[in-house]
């Protein structure tokens, strides 16, 4: 998951699941989470499409050993809770297996996307816990081995949030790298002491100069040995692609992003992944591709089972990311109809029950201004306004339309209300893994500029937008951004109308620099090239341009819109 929605299941976790969302009419809301090991393997079953991936544990029963197996591939998939079920299921099969309650303990507890552990999973995983020591003499050293680190995650049946998890996590990674050291040749086990890693810092792995965070090298000789003698190793190489998507070099994860083509068709997630790597090296159509791919996937699994918590979250994910390929290539039927299917899978209960996630709703306002569809947005309703950041997003964007409309007092007034809307927001929100007045006040210094350019302001609205690209600079990687089109495309039209062409070229270069390919910003750079008369190289990058247009239906008369 890229992660506009972690923090969203950070609240779901802190906050336990609504009674509103509960009883959401969406089929495919989060649903509450069984509170017994017994229900959590109620409901299970073998699944299709899942791959060959297979770990031999101590057990006597080939179903057992099945269940055990998908598991693990859930788990290298990110479907924690399809594999809790799942090894729950294999538990109930044979008792006796260590293993399968090994695999309960550690899936129940946190992981990348999801950095806390609820009560109610906090103590069916220590149960797990404590089964799986009561039967270490049926386990495997290695198993007795995995058992031992699994349990330094608990304090007993205790949750786990930020007031507590920093030592047990360091506990795990400590214990994780005695078993790493003590089999070296077993691929798991150092893809599992990666992992351990890597929540200690979720989606810190790289700074904004691009050194690698706290723990990240570590991390990569983990992943790297894994990789070099195992390149088809599912885990492995979902975790590289996080453990390198933010860093300067995403290419390097262009092996792991094609190897995870096709390997387990039915995961969704897995098929989603290799977007974070093709979206960030300027492949935006086989970044959409993969999110084609990974929402039919996941909408095959729903039509399946009822999942146990907050996997459906995954699928807004994909179609989001698909809308942010899309736009990227200039495909506007697709973006609309993405974003229209990310809404339809949110439900405004949703929405209330895990703060954090409808600026991300938002994104449909965003895709309209995107496309210049300003009679559609003007159409839109308003959403609830409990819904802060849906509700500014729905503002700025109508101010916006109403601007291009020439109906520059009604937008003022749509951006007079969005103010005050921020100005109500509590300082320690956030949105996703940023700062929601952050991205609050990005949205208005766009808006603003459009009021501005459109009221004759052109030099303010250029010292705005050079103040949102700033703060833009300074948010946090999440994949796709949470600004859902960049600044810098606003920013350089905006020169260009105003005879800076030497400055839009420069924009649109930074621009190019972060959103390789992109083909806003190849056409904005052929025009800057075009009008200060060097006209072989804007003749290469309209060449540029039209390699990056052609699956687009929509025609492309400036880069603001």
């Amino acid at each position: 998951m890229g992660k506009p929605l972690v923090a969203s299941l950070v609240a779901l976790a802190m906050v336990g699941l609504s009674p509103a969302l509960a009883q959401s009419h969406d089929s495919h809301a989060p649903s509450a989470p069984p509170t017994t090991l017994r229900g959590w393997a109620e409901g299970a079953q073998l699944f299709q499409g899942l791959g060959d991936f297979h770990r031999k544990i101590a057990t006597r029963s080939a179903l057992a050993q099945r269940f055990f197996d998908q598991g693990m591939r859930f788990i290298w998939a990110f479907n924690h809770d399809e594999a809790t079920r799942s090894f729950a299921k294999a538990a109930q099969i044979d008792p006796r297996c260590a293993s399968c309650y090994w695999g309960v303990a550690l899936t129940l507890g946190p992981n990348y996307n999801m950095p806390m552990m609820a009560e109610s999973r906090a103590r069916v995983g220590w149960q797990a816990v404590r089964m799986a020591q009561a039967n270490t003499r049926h386990a495997s050293p290695v198993e007795r081995a995995l058992i031992a680190a699994v349990a330094m995650r608990y304090t007993g049946s205790a949750p786990i949030d930020p007031s507590n998890s920093r030592p047990l996590f360091q506990h795990y990674v400590d214990a994780m790298r005695q078993v790493a050291a003590r089999y070296p040749n077993d691929a798991d086990v150092r893809t599992l002491f990666a992992e351990a890693l890597m929540n200690t810092n979720p989606w810190k792995l790289w700074n904004a100069d691009g050194t690698p965070g706290a723990g990240t090298p570590e991390i990569l000789d983990a992943l790297r040995s894994v990789l070099e003698r195992h390149p088809g190793h599912p885990g492995a190489n979902h975790y590289w692609i996080h453990a390198v998507e933010a860093s300067s070099h995403p290419e390097q994860a262009l092996p792991s992003a094609e190897a995870l083509k096709g390997m387990m068709p039915a995961a969704g997630h897995l098929d989603h992944m290799p977007a974070h790597i093709l979206q960030r090296v300027g492949r935006y159509e086989d970044a959409a591709q993969a999110n084609r791919e990974g929402a039919a996937a996941d909408l095959a699994y729903l039509k399946l089972t009822a999942p146990p918590d907050y996997y459906p979250m995954y699928l807004i994910h994909n179609y989001q990311f698909l809308a942010s390929a899309a736009a990227m290539e200039g495909r506007r039927a697709e973006t609309i109809s993405a974003l229209r299917m990310a809404l339809r899978h949110m439900p405004e209960s949703m929405m209330i029950a895990m703060p954090g996630l409808d600026w991300s709703a938002g994104f449909l306002y965003d895709g309209m201004i995107r496309f210049g569809m300003w009679d559609d947005m003007l159409k839109e309703p308003a959403p609830n306004p409990k819904l802060a950041g849906q509700t500014i997003s729905f503002l700025q964007s109508r101010a916006t339309a109403l601007a291009e409309k020439g109906r520059l007092g009604e937008a003022k007034a749509d951006l007079a209300a969005a103010r005050a809307f921020i100005a109500a927001v509590p300082a320690d929100a956030v949105q996703g893994l940023n700062s929601a007045k952050s991205l609050y006040e990005i949205g208005q210094l766009k808006a603003q500029a459009r009021v501005d350019r459109r009221n004759g302001r052109v030099d303010d609205a250029i010292a705005g937008l050079r103040e949102a690209v700033a703060r833009e600079d300074k948010l946090s990687y999440e994949e796709p951004s949470q600004v859902f089109f960049p600044v810098r495309h606003l920013l350089g039209d905006v020169l260009l109308a105003s005879g800076r062409a030497a400055e839009a070229e420069s924009v649109y270069r930074e621009d190019l620099a972060g959103h390789p390919r992109n083909g806003w910003a190849l056409h904005g750079l052929a025009r800057a090239l075009g009008e200060q008369k060097r006209e072989p190289e804007a003749a290469a990058v309209r060449r540029q341009f039209t390699e990056a247009w052609r699956n687009a239906d929509f025609s492309l008369t400036s880069s603001e819109i």
